[in-house]
Protein backbone atom coordinates (compact mmCIF):
# COMPACT_ATOMS: atom_id res chain seq x y z
CA UNK A 1 0.00 0.00 0.00
CA UNK A 2 1.67 3.50 -0.73
CA UNK A 3 1.92 6.23 1.65
CA UNK A 4 -1.02 8.33 0.11
CA UNK A 5 -3.51 5.35 0.48
CA UNK A 6 -1.75 4.57 4.46
CA UNK A 7 -2.74 8.06 4.92
CA UNK A 8 -5.88 8.06 3.72
CA UNK A 9 -6.12 4.80 5.84
CA UNK A 10 -4.97 6.99 9.26
CA UNK A 11 -7.36 9.84 8.26
CA UNK A 12 -10.46 8.33 7.80
CA UNK A 13 -10.19 4.68 9.37
CA UNK A 14 -12.00 2.29 8.20
CA UNK A 15 -14.52 4.11 5.65
CA UNK A 16 -11.30 4.98 3.61
CA UNK A 17 -11.07 3.98 -0.42
CA UNK A 18 -7.88 2.61 0.43
CA UNK A 19 -9.75 -0.73 2.27
CA UNK A 20 -10.17 -2.17 -1.58
CA UNK A 21 -7.05 -2.42 -1.37
CA UNK A 22 -6.82 -4.40 1.87
CA UNK A 23 -10.06 -6.58 0.35
CA UNK A 24 -7.75 -7.34 -3.02
CA UNK A 25 -4.47 -8.11 -1.09
CA UNK A 26 -6.47 -10.18 1.40
CA UNK A 27 -8.58 -12.19 -1.60
CA UNK A 28 -5.20 -12.91 -3.36
CA UNK A 29 -3.25 -14.43 -0.66
CA UNK A 30 -5.90 -16.03 0.54
CA UNK A 31 -7.59 -17.13 -2.19
CA UNK A 32 -8.73 -20.69 -1.02
CA UNK A 33 -9.83 -19.48 2.23
CA UNK A 34 -12.32 -17.48 0.93
CA UNK A 35 -13.72 -19.67 -2.35
CA UNK A 36 -14.10 -22.13 0.25
CA UNK A 37 -16.65 -19.85 2.93
CA UNK A 38 -18.31 -18.46 -0.25
CA UNK A 39 -19.08 -22.03 -1.03
CA UNK A 40 -20.51 -22.91 1.29
CA UNK A 41 -22.66 -19.57 1.64
CA UNK A 42 -24.00 -20.12 -1.54
CA UNK A 43 -25.85 -23.95 -0.84
CA UNK A 44 -26.59 -22.14 2.71
CA UNK A 45 -28.14 -19.25 0.66
CA UNK A 46 -29.86 -21.03 -1.59
CA UNK A 47 -31.77 -23.60 1.17
CA UNK A 48 -33.00 -20.70 3.15
CA UNK A 49 -34.47 -18.86 0.18
CA UNK A 50 -35.99 -22.44 -1.06
CA UNK A 51 -37.37 -23.56 1.67
CA UNK A 52 -41.37 -23.87 2.18
CA UNK A 53 -43.06 -24.54 5.73
CA UNK A 54 -46.70 -25.22 6.68
CA UNK A 55 -48.45 -21.41 6.82
CA UNK A 56 -50.03 -22.18 10.41
CA UNK A 57 -46.91 -22.93 11.23
CA UNK A 58 -45.62 -20.13 13.66
CA UNK A 59 -42.54 -22.09 15.04
CA UNK A 60 -41.36 -23.56 11.31
CA UNK A 61 -41.74 -19.51 10.30
CA UNK A 62 -40.05 -18.22 13.22
CA UNK A 63 -37.06 -20.85 12.57
CA UNK A 64 -36.81 -20.00 8.94
CA UNK A 65 -36.29 -15.94 10.15
CA UNK A 66 -33.71 -16.80 12.31
CA UNK A 67 -31.99 -18.67 9.86
CA UNK A 68 -31.69 -16.61 7.50
CA UNK A 69 -30.57 -14.13 10.02
CA UNK A 70 -27.64 -16.33 11.00
CA UNK A 71 -26.81 -16.98 7.70
CA UNK A 72 -27.33 -13.34 6.44
CA UNK A 73 -24.81 -12.07 9.83
CA UNK A 74 -22.24 -14.55 8.35
CA UNK A 75 -22.10 -12.99 5.39
CA UNK A 76 -21.82 -9.54 6.95
CA UNK A 77 -19.10 -11.15 9.21
CA UNK A 78 -16.87 -12.51 5.60
CA UNK A 79 -17.47 -9.18 4.06
CA UNK A 80 -15.61 -7.53 7.11
CA UNK A 81 -12.99 -10.23 6.98
CA UNK A 82 -11.84 -9.48 3.23
CA UNK A 83 -11.31 -5.59 4.75
CA UNK A 84 -9.38 -7.20 7.83
CA UNK A 85 -11.60 -6.24 10.54
CA UNK A 86 -11.35 -9.37 11.82
CA UNK A 87 -12.20 -8.98 15.33
CA UNK A 88 -15.92 -7.31 14.04
CA UNK A 89 -16.40 -10.45 12.17
CA UNK A 90 -16.25 -12.86 15.35
CA UNK A 91 -18.45 -10.62 16.96
CA UNK A 92 -20.97 -11.10 14.19
CA UNK A 93 -20.09 -14.85 14.17
CA UNK A 94 -21.18 -14.99 17.47
CA UNK A 95 -24.58 -13.47 16.85
CA UNK A 96 -24.67 -16.14 14.01
CA UNK A 97 -24.39 -19.01 16.12
CA UNK A 98 -26.69 -17.22 18.76
CA UNK A 99 -29.66 -17.30 16.05
CA UNK A 100 -28.67 -20.82 14.53
CA UNK A 101 -29.03 -22.30 18.37
CA UNK A 102 -32.81 -20.41 18.37
CA UNK A 103 -33.76 -21.60 14.89
CA UNK A 104 -33.09 -25.20 15.48
CA UNK A 105 -34.29 -25.25 19.10
CA UNK A 106 -37.75 -23.47 17.70
CA UNK A 107 -37.49 -27.06 15.42
CA UNK A 108 -36.89 -29.45 17.92
CA UNK A 109 -39.39 -27.93 20.51
CA UNK A 110 -41.85 -26.00 19.40
CA UNK A 111 -42.58 -24.66 23.33
CA UNK A 112 -39.78 -22.75 22.56
CA UNK A 113 -41.38 -20.34 20.50
CA UNK A 114 -43.76 -18.88 23.83
CA UNK A 115 -40.39 -19.44 25.80
CA UNK A 116 -38.72 -16.32 23.39
CA UNK A 117 -42.03 -14.53 23.28
CA UNK A 118 -42.31 -14.32 27.08
CA UNK A 119 -38.45 -13.96 27.43
CA UNK A 120 -38.54 -10.96 24.99
CA UNK A 121 -41.94 -9.36 27.02
CA UNK A 122 -39.56 -9.68 30.37
CA UNK A 123 -36.49 -7.66 28.58
CA UNK A 124 -38.31 -5.06 27.27
CA UNK A 125 -39.95 -4.75 30.73
CA UNK A 126 -36.67 -3.99 32.44
CA UNK A 127 -35.79 -1.91 29.19
CA UNK A 128 -39.00 0.59 30.13
CA UNK A 129 -38.70 0.22 33.65
CA UNK A 130 -35.15 1.47 33.51
CA UNK A 131 -35.99 4.01 30.38
CA UNK A 132 -38.86 5.21 32.84
CA UNK A 133 -36.27 5.77 36.22
CA UNK A 134 -33.52 7.31 34.40
CA UNK A 135 -35.49 9.63 31.86
CA UNK A 136 -38.09 10.81 33.94
CA UNK A 137 -36.30 14.05 34.54
CA UNK A 138 -35.15 14.47 30.95
CA UNK A 139 -38.41 15.36 29.07
CA UNK A 140 -40.71 12.47 29.53
CA UNK A 141 -43.96 13.36 28.61
CA UNK A 142 -47.23 11.31 29.85
CA UNK A 143 -47.88 9.98 26.52
CA UNK A 144 -44.26 8.77 26.77
CA UNK A 145 -44.61 6.95 29.95
CA UNK A 146 -48.03 5.53 29.21
CA UNK A 147 -46.57 3.86 25.75
CA UNK A 148 -43.59 2.65 28.31
CA UNK A 149 -46.22 1.27 30.90
CA UNK A 150 -47.92 -0.77 28.07
CA UNK A 151 -44.91 -2.26 27.25
CA UNK A 152 -44.23 -3.16 31.46
CA UNK A 153 -48.17 -4.20 31.35
CA UNK A 154 -46.98 -7.58 28.86
CA UNK A 155 -45.01 -9.17 31.05
CA UNK A 156 -47.54 -8.91 33.92
CA UNK A 157 -46.57 -12.61 35.81
CA UNK A 158 -42.81 -14.22 37.24
CA UNK A 159 -40.06 -12.97 35.04
CA UNK A 160 -39.25 -15.63 32.65
CA UNK A 161 -35.62 -16.53 31.49
CA UNK A 162 -34.60 -18.43 28.30
CA UNK A 163 -30.91 -18.29 27.51
CA UNK A 164 -28.76 -18.93 24.77
CA UNK A 165 -27.11 -22.02 26.69
CA UNK A 166 -30.58 -23.49 26.48
CA UNK A 167 -31.45 -22.90 23.28
CA UNK A 168 -28.49 -24.45 22.42
CA UNK A 169 -29.28 -27.15 24.51
CA UNK A 170 -32.87 -28.09 22.89
CA UNK A 171 -30.85 -27.57 19.28
CA UNK A 172 -28.47 -30.52 20.41
CA UNK A 173 -25.53 -27.63 19.47
CA UNK A 174 -24.16 -27.57 23.13
CA UNK A 175 -20.45 -28.21 21.76
CA UNK A 176 -20.64 -25.32 19.06
CA UNK A 177 -21.74 -23.37 22.37
CA UNK A 178 -19.23 -24.07 24.42
CA UNK A 179 -16.39 -23.29 21.58
CA UNK A 180 -17.79 -20.56 19.07
CA UNK A 181 -19.75 -18.63 21.45
CA UNK A 182 -18.27 -18.60 24.42
CA UNK A 183 -14.96 -18.43 22.84
CA UNK A 184 -16.01 -15.04 21.08
CA UNK A 185 -17.85 -13.54 23.89
CA UNK A 186 -14.22 -13.28 25.29
CA UNK A 187 -12.13 -12.75 22.48
CA UNK A 188 -14.23 -10.12 20.37
CA UNK A 189 -17.76 -9.21 21.44
CA UNK A 190 -17.34 -8.46 25.07
CA UNK A 191 -14.97 -5.51 26.55
CA UNK A 192 -12.34 -8.32 28.66
CA UNK A 193 -8.65 -8.00 28.44
CA UNK A 194 -8.43 -10.93 25.87
CA UNK A 195 -10.35 -8.77 23.37
CA UNK A 196 -7.08 -6.52 23.55
CA UNK A 197 -4.93 -8.98 21.53
CA UNK A 198 -5.72 -7.78 18.11
CA UNK A 199 -5.35 -4.67 18.94
CA UNK A 200 -1.95 -4.95 20.95
CA UNK A 201 1.65 -6.01 19.79
CA UNK A 202 4.65 -6.20 21.67
CA UNK A 203 8.05 -6.03 20.03
CA UNK A 204 11.04 -5.51 22.13
CA UNK A 205 9.17 -5.12 25.36
CA UNK A 206 7.44 -2.77 24.22
CA UNK A 207 3.56 -2.08 23.65
CA UNK A 208 2.38 -0.84 20.37
CA UNK A 209 -1.58 0.08 18.90
CA UNK A 210 -2.93 -1.64 16.18
CA UNK A 211 -5.47 0.76 14.68
CA UNK A 212 -5.52 -0.53 10.71
CA UNK A 213 -6.43 -3.82 9.13
CA UNK A 214 -5.46 -6.72 10.86
CA UNK A 215 -4.97 -10.14 9.58
CA UNK A 216 -4.98 -11.39 13.34
CA UNK A 217 -6.69 -14.86 13.47
CA UNK A 218 -8.65 -14.22 9.78
CA UNK A 219 -8.16 -18.25 9.23
CA UNK A 220 -9.53 -19.06 11.76
CA UNK A 221 -12.54 -16.99 11.61
CA UNK A 222 -13.11 -17.60 7.79
CA UNK A 223 -13.06 -21.61 9.36
CA UNK A 224 -15.65 -20.92 12.00
CA UNK A 225 -18.16 -19.15 9.50
CA UNK A 226 -17.75 -22.22 7.01
CA UNK A 227 -19.05 -24.29 10.21
CA UNK A 228 -21.75 -21.71 11.00
CA UNK A 229 -22.67 -21.66 7.08
CA UNK A 230 -22.44 -25.59 7.03
CA UNK A 231 -24.25 -26.50 10.07
CA UNK A 232 -27.09 -24.21 9.47
CA UNK A 233 -27.49 -26.03 5.91
CA UNK A 234 -27.87 -29.11 7.50
CA UNK A 235 -30.35 -28.14 9.34
CA UNK A 236 -32.34 -26.51 7.17
CA UNK A 237 -31.69 -29.87 4.71
CA UNK A 238 -33.09 -31.75 7.62
CA UNK A 239 -36.16 -29.92 8.60
CA UNK A 240 -37.57 -28.16 6.47
CA UNK A 241 -39.54 -28.86 2.92
CA UNK A 242 -37.79 -28.54 -0.35
CA UNK A 243 -39.47 -28.68 -4.10
CA UNK A 244 -38.21 -31.26 -5.90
Amino acid sequence: MDHASLKDLDEKGFLSPALELVKAKLRSTRRKKFEDVEAASRVAQQLVMGAGVYQNASDKVASLILFHKAVRSCQAAVLLCERGLVVDAQTLTRSAVESLFHAVALINDPAVFVQMGKYGDTEEKKQAVGMIRSLSELGLTEQNVGDLSEVISRAEGPASKFSTYEAARIADLLPLYETVYRGLSAVASHATLRSMDSSLEIRDGNAFLLTGPSEYHLDFTLGLLKVCFEVSSSKLREHFIFET
